[in-house]
Order: C-alpha cells, then structure tokens, then sequence
C-alpha cells in the first residue's frame, strides 16, 4: 500500500475538488480509524489511517497539492512524503539558525576582545575605564 500516490491511496482522480478529497478521506477516515479497528488489527488500521490522514493533510492544501502533483509529473514518487519534507526543512533552518548563532557568538567575542570595535566604543570603553 506505500507505493500507493495519495491519489490512489484515497480512491480519487487526479483532477478532483477539494470537496471530493474532503468526501473521501473522511470515507477512509471512518472506516481506517483505530477506535472502530478489528482487535486484532490495531495496527494495521492505525497505519492506514495515518496515511489516508497524510493524504488528506497534502491534497487539501493547495501548495502542498501543487509540489506534490509536480513531483509526481516529474516521476518523483515519495510516497507519504510531505511529513519527512517537512521534518527536513526544520532540520535545515535548525542547521541554519545554528550556524547564525555560531556566527554571531564568534563576533560578540571579536568584539568584546577589543579588536574591530568602533570608534565611539573605544571611546566610551576609555571613557568607563579612566571613570573608574
């Protein structure tokens, strides 16, 4: 079932509304979802849902649908890939911000050694350090 498009994975065209997506996830979510599973079934059923609900969360918004569609027109075929894209993308801005921060910690110590300051810093820094 995971090399299902969301599209097949939802019983749909690839041309439908967003009011068809709406219709059939919450068909699948009815009979996908864990509290009305077989007992013996439990998890099957808790990943089913969670795919249709991955198929809903990417179909329905209409960004996520465009990448999405032009993936799959370039055959690039992630099958439930848009949670991963997203973890990625904070992966990156984490690495980004990190390496900001690395940045502007290595200036705050630049600065504060005394070397690349202003000359209005030099000159209150003199000024504090006669003042006391």
């Amino acid at each position: 079932m995971e090399d299902l498009s969301f599209y097949e994975l939802l019983g749909i065209p690839e041309t439908v509304s967003f009011v068809e997506i709406k219709q059939a996830y919450k068909q699948l979510a009815r009979k996908y979802h864990p509290d009305v599973s077989p007992p013996g079934r439990v998890e099957e059923y808790t990943q089913k849902f969670i795919m249709v609900q991955e198929a809903y969360e990417t179909l329905s918004d209409p960004d996520r649908r465009a990448v999405y569609d032009r993936n799959m027109a370039m055959g690039i075929h992630f099958a439930f890939s848009s949670r991963n894209q997203e973890k990625m993308e904070k992966g990156e801005w984490r690495g980004q911000w990190q390496t900001q921060l690395s940045e502007l910690r290595k200036r705050s110590m630049y600065k504060e050694s005394g070397n690349n300051t202003s000359w209005a810093a030099r000159m209150r820094r003199e000024r504090k350090q006669s003042s006391s």
